[in-house]
């Protein structure tokens, strides 16, 4: 089929907004099935996995197809959830327009504002559908009026009799408004050329009401998407840049032209593996066919490709501009990859996805398990980028990272299920820092005589503290005269650097100290490397002690954003979580409060703010210093570390 009729769209909203059951609607409407399936008794074409159909929510993007007026609509059906953002992200990059679905009982909610500021950033077309007006709570008018106060007063719906609807398409052509002053009026043929232009744009935002659940407003719908969304040569142009060049360019896709695309998604399937979701940029694909991979530079087959409704995979021997496929078996390529023919080498900018939220440490319950584990959770991140596992190499944990609670249940619901491996989550280990408070200096002796060669090393260490912002450690030779021979002074400092990140206190490394070898002596035949290694770990070790050793703790710099009405909440739910607040700020429509809280406060943090907000507030943290722990915590951390010792 010609480009210009087709429509790709992404399906967003608010959790229980109605968005699949809508897509069942136009698939039923568009006899793409012959029966409208369920959500509640699991039936639907977008929700086919066993994890969906038991809780009767959207975890994962679908994506379908249907025919209206000869025109090939391509949908992806995303999760409303939060946690799952990360799937609506992907959609919308592989999509030219939006269907924004808003409940006419509940009207603006949490996650329509977050998806809108999503298109908004990406300035992508949409057509809001105001769903379930047949419930006798709904109010369209007032939903409406909140769309236009909330989201953009450039949301109108669409009524060619109504005057509102006419100014505001008026408005958004200078000649064409001209025109409405002078004659007060519009022909059809100007109203719908100038609000299709309008619409692609992303300067109007059509409004339509209906039911999907009654099939209320649905034609209507169709008939908007195909009269004024863009086609896939009507996007904006795609930023990108040659695989041997960093210098940026903007690439207009072409029907006609040499084939480009990217990869933008990974999906499991139980009989084929892994299945690569690819947006036909430009040109022709071909199954059975070589292309290259600009980002890996190297070769990749393209075996078969296939069109996917819901489960269901539909396959054609060549895909074309603006089509959505799934590629079975890829070896090199992954999600954000660009693909082109040998003489394209086109780069497309990667996609991003948003950090994770919520971290804990996993382990598997079993020894047998530990080896698979790893394998596990690489096929899991690369099937989910806002997943994120990584080895602290400090605290030997292994740290696996989402967007909230219920993402990570589906992931370890998901381990079990495919992989039969079942997991511990816990609360990540603190990397603790020691520190010293004053001066102090200690000598220490180290002689043994065991009948043949002794050992002999003797050590005087001074500790200081350096600033809290300087450097982390400095070892100064302060011996003159060869107290200690030039050889055996890096044998002093390694065992120095032993003892620095074993800690004092807590077995944490210890940071701002610096160690100055003030004396000592040594024997001609007994002394060695390692007589005054263990010499200068245990002067150090003895000197820390006398210093005023302290805990320090890691201090987040966190970033909360919300809306104004919570601000006194929140404010107080920092000072309960021993943080403080360094300023406010605007940042768009909410606010933003920054401030410095500890990182063991910061635990299950994600939650919170989604219960005290009722979803709408978000926070990003990064590492900002260490400062130093309270007694109580200190006392514990202490404790806790002694009894490991005890263990080990």
């Amino acid at each position: 089929m010609e480009a210009k009729l087709k429509r790709n769209l992404t399906l967003v909203g608010h959790a229980q907004s109605g968005k699949t059951t809508l897509a069942e609607s136009i698939l039923f409407f568009c006899k793409a099935t012959t029966r409208k399936g369920d959500v509640m008794q699991g039936s639907t074409v977008s929700d086919y996995n066993e994890d969906e159909q038991d809780r009767k929510i959207s975890i994962n993007a679908s994506f379908l197809k249907a025919d209206h007026k000869g025109h090939q609509i391509q949908m992806i059906d995303t999760p409303g959830y939060m946690d799952f953002v990360g799937e609506t992200v992907a959609a919308l990059r592989a999509t030219d327009a939006a269907i924004l679905v808003v409940d006419a009982v509940n009207g603006v909610e949490v996650g329509t504002e977050d998806v809108w500021d999503r298109l908004n950033e990406m300035g992508l077309p949409r057509i809001i559908f105001i769903n379930k007006i047949d419930k006798g709570e709904a109010k369209s008018d007032t939903v409406i009026a909140a769309i236009q106060e909330q989201l953009s007063n450039k949301a109108v719906k669409v009524d060619l009799e109504s005057s509102d609807f006419i100014e505001a398409i008026a408005e958004s052509d200078d000649k064409l408004l001209e025109k409405y002053l002078e004659t007060g009026a519009l022909s059809p043929e100007d109203i719908k050329r100038v609000l299709r232009q309008a619409v692609v744009q992303a300067k109007i935002f059509p409004i339509i009401c209906g039911s999907a659940l009654n099939d209320t407003g649905v034609e209507a719908l169709l008939d908007a998407v195909v009269a004024y969304l863009p086609s896939p040569l009507e996007r904006p142009a795609l930023k990108a840049k040659m695989a041997d060049s960093e210098e940026e360019k903007e690439l207009v896709p072409e029907e006609e032209g040499t084939f480009s695309g990217f990869v933008f998604k990974s999906l499991f399937d139980p009989h084929l593996g892994q299945l690569s979701l690819m947006r036909v940029v430009s040109g022709t694909l071909l199954a059975n066919t070589d292309y290259y991979n600009s980002n890996r530079k190297s070769k990749e087959h393209i075996s078969t490709i296939s069109l996917l409704q819901g489960k269901e995979q539909i396959k054609i021997p060549q895909a074309n501009c603006g089509d959505i496929v799934a590629l079975p078996k890829l070896k090199n390529s992954h999600v954000s990859d660009s693909l082109s023919s040998s003489n394209a080498h086109v780069v497309f900018h990667p996609i991003t996805f948003p950090a994770p939220s919520l971290s804990a440490s996993i382990k598997p319950k079993t020894r047998a398990d530990e080896e698979k584990i790893s394998t596990c959770l690489t096929r899991m991140c690369e099937e989910d980028h806002t997943l994120q596992v990584e080895r602290d190499t400090e605290t030997k944990e292994m740290l696996i990272s989402g967007m909230g609670d219920l993402h990570l249940k589906i992931i370890l619901d998901r381990m079990k299920s495919r992989y039969n491996l079942e997991v511990d989550l816990g609360t990540p280990k603190i990397r603790y820092r020691e520190t010293i408070t004053k001066t102090a200096r200690y000598r220490y002796k180290y002689k043994k005589q065991s009948g043949g060669r002794g050992q002999y090393g003797d050590v005087d260490l001074e500790v200081a503290p350096l600033p809290r912002d300087g450097e982390e450690y400095e070892f100064v030779n302060k011996i003159f005269g060869g107290a200690i021979p030039k050889n055996y002074i890096p044998s002093v400092e390694k065992g120095v650097k032993q003892t620095i990140e074993e800690g004092a206190l807590s077995k944490s490394p210890i940071i701002n100290i610096q160690v100055s070898l003030m004396d000592g002596s040594f024997h001609a035949v007994d002394s060695s490397d390692m007589a005054f290694q263990i010499a200068g770990a245990m002067a150090l070790k003895e000197a820390v002690k006398q210093a005023g050793p302290i805990l320090l703790e890691p201090i987040m710099e966190v970033t909360i954003v919300i809306p104004s009405d919570f601000i006194g909440q929140i404010s107080g739910d920092i000072s309960s979580r021993r943080g403080r607040i360094l300023g406010e700020e605007p940042k768009g429509k909410h606010e933003a409060i920054i401030a410095h809280i500890p990182q063991s406060e910061m635990f299950k943090y994600a939650t919170d703010l989604r219960s005290m907000t009722g979803g709408r507030g978000t926070y990003a943290m990064t590492f900002s210093h260490y400062e130093q722990a309270p007694a109580k915590i200190t006392d514990r951390v202490v404790e806790e570390r002694n009894k490991q010792d005890e263990k080990e």
